[in-house]
């Protein structure tokens, strides 16, 4: 097929029978450049096409639950078996298996990236402003109460958690370890 198309480009100059075969030719390079262009803007849906809408689930289990340990129905894991391996392939969840079974019990969320990338899927763009807002501002040698946050901005306390890490890991503050806490001190 390369071939023939690499023929028909030199002839859609000389011979007008070519010339529309020289312009789907165009249309196929521009639809596969863009394709290529979406895949560095969004990776995380080119991994698997149903990601995102696996994410939009996985997101509303946060927002009932308020937790980065979820579990589903078996219905749940069979039906998105493939994209769930694709992202624990690149280390956006992990899967809590148990001994003989094919069916994990529940996954962890352990990406702070992914977390945003449901949060841009399937959040009020207006919170997660606010929120990158308030962590970005925040004065040196403060502390951010991510419950106070949560109560406030109507949020999952992991997604603020999520904010807090991404801020931590360029070095700009850092996130309380202590169990069950959500605290964040600005350090730049």
């Amino acid at each position: 097929m390369d071939w023939f198309l690499k023929i028909v480009r030199i002839a859609g100059v000389n011979f007008p029978g070519a010339a529309s075969l020289v312009q789907m030719q165009a249309e196929i390079d521009s639809a596969a450049m863009e394709s290529r262009l979406k895949k560095f803007e969004d990776p995380i849906s080119y991994l698997h096409e149903d990601i995102p809408e696996l994410a939009k689930i996985i997101y509303q289990n946060i927002q009932v639950n308020d937790s980065i340990n979820l579990n589903f129905p078996d219905e749940f894991y069979t039906k998105y078996s493939r994209p769930l391996a694709a992202l624990e392939s690149v280390g956006f969840i992990s899967k809590n298996n148990v001994l003989a079974s094919r069916i994990p019990t529940g996954i962890n969320l352990i990406d702070a990236s992914f977390i945003m990338y449901m949060c841009n899927l399937a959040e009020d763009p207006k919170k997660m402003l606010e929120i990158v807002d308030i962590v970005d501002g925040c004065e040196i040698g403060l502390w951010l109460d991510g419950e106070q946050l949560k109560n406030s901005l109507n949020l999952p306390k992991y997604v603020i958690r999520a904010v807090f890490e991404i801020y931590e890991a360029k070095g700009y503050g850092i996130l309380s370890r202590t169990l069950n806490s959500c605290n964040y001190l600005s350090n730049a």
